[in-house]
């Protein structure tokens, strides 16, 4: 149940509480003190500020448990965020946080529900029964002391990100919470993902799968917290060694294939065709895709599995190895190559803010060492770019289809960007694409 006052308040997170908290008759959301008749408070959620200007939330079940939200995982942040989130959890841990509270948001559950009604429609139940599900040899908090921290990003990728926590503070688990069409599918891509390294034994860690589940139109994936010893790489660091690109390209049968014909082609453009809602971005997709096809639809590529989002923030170490989450864009037939290409790309536009025309040409010229590593030809390596570029311009468009909202640094920009690194393709070996092998 959304309260207008609630949104006035909270224009950025309004949509996400409406979510987790509001479309099921015995729960409802209101700013703090001004719940509908009726309904009794069962939990309290607070805004604290973040980097960037943004904020989150933060359950109030107990101060242990609010601090531990704060402070877990802090090695995985900058020094200066470090900073920040050991202040405010020191602050939550001794009642002393008041100053740094923006608001409050107040919880409350129909009086009258019943306990099996309840532990469907309230989100903290319904974690405690999935953790109760996944592990039930490691003990479960009391009912109902769940603490959840609760982001939920901006533009057109957005989606509730939970933590989990129980009351003592014990990290729980990571809910990711798929509630558009371009989330959910990408929740199943990740779950389909971890299942596929479960299965192997690799020189890489990834997060367990606790259970990818259906709730109220909602697809939430839970997984298990990192490991307490996780450490971050840093915020621009190298790339890491080439083995791991390779463990995550064999994770499916890879092929070599015409790029016209490979699946990841007509993949790309079935999603043209039906995916992209935006008139104008649809003709442009659809011209390039008839270019790329026309000129270099004959090259001979390797298509394997791609991680997707391959970033020195997706990434962490325990001790010497390597953990990587966050598999949302993975694919099983992508160009060998993108992983490379995607980690200097994102440094460069999203680490760095950097403009795209300048970002595209940092990663296609520090991604060279790597993918002459992968055996990728030279003559290849343009056209790879310009594929990985086309990819990112596809899945803004799927994502701005779902939400309506548009990353306004990479779209319409990203247009001309792709016809000027277009132009200056030279025209690529008719062999193969590169070997993993």
């Amino acid at each position: 149940m959304l309260q207008s006052d609630a949104i006035r308040a909270w224009p950025d997170h309004a949509w996400m509480l409406d979510l987790l908290y509001g479309g099921k008759p015995s729960v409802a959301w209101a700013t703090a003190g001004s719940l509908p008749a009726g309904y009794d408070l069962v939990e309290q959620l607070v805004e604290l500020p973040s980097a960037q200007g943004r904020s989150f939330l933060v359950s109030t079940g107990t101060r242990r448990g609010a601090a531990s939200a704060l402070t877990s995982f802090n090695a995985l942040r900058s020094g200066r965020r470090r900073v920040a989130r050991r202040v405010l959890g020191t602050a939550m841990r001794m009642g002393l946080a008041q100053p740094f509270l923006r608001t409050r948001i107040d919880i409350g559950v129909l009086a009258g529900t019943s306990p099996e009604r309840r532990t469907d429609n309230l989100l903290t139940e319904h974690l405690h029964a999935l953790l109760a599900t996944a592990c039930p040899d490691q003990g479960q908090p009391d009912r109902g002391r769940l603490v959840l921290a609760i982001t939920g990003g901006a533009g057109p990728y957005r989606k509730p990100v939970l933590q989990v926590f129980s009351g003592a503070g014990r990290p729980l688990g990571f809910v990711k919470v798929g509630w558009n069409e371009w989330t959910r599918a990408g929740v199943h891509r990740e779950a389909l993902a971890l299942r596929a390294c479960a299965d192997r034994s690799l020189g890489f860690g990834v997060p367990e799968l606790l259970g990818l589940s259906d709730w109220h139109g909602l697809s939430l994936l839970m997984t298990a917290p990192l490991p307490d010893r996780a450490r971050g790489i840093g915020a621009s660091p190298p790339l890491p060694g080439i083995s791991v690109l390779r463990e995550i390209s064999q994770l499916a049968r890879d092929a070599v294939e015409p790029l016209a014909s490979s699946a990841w082609w007509r993949g790309v453009r079935s999603r043209i065709r039906h995916k992209v809602t935006d008139s104008s971005a649809r003709e442009a997709l659809d011209l390039l895709a008839c270019k790329l096809e026309a000129d270099y639809g004959a090259v001979l590529l390797e298509f394997c599995f791609c991680h997707g989002d391959f970033t020195p923030w997706n990434l962490a170490r325990v001790d010497a190895r390597l953990y990587l989450w966050d598999w949302e864009n993975s694919s099983p037939d992508a160009p060998l190559g993108f992983d490379a290409v995607h980690y200097h790309f994102q440094i460069a536009f999203v680490g760095r803010g950097l403009p795209l025309t300048q970002a595209a040409e940092i990663a296609a010229r520090l991604a060279q060492p790597a993918l002459r590593e992968l055996r990728v030809p030279a003559e290849n390596c343009a056209l790879l770019t310009v594929l990985h570029l086309t990819e990112l311009f596809l899945q803004h468009e799927e994502a701005r289809s779902a939400t309506g909202a548009a990353d306004d640094r990479f779209y319409p920009v990203v247009t001309e960007v792709l016809g000027q690194r277009l132009a200056r393709i030279r025209q690529p070996a008719r062999g193969v694409g590169g070997r993993t092998s």
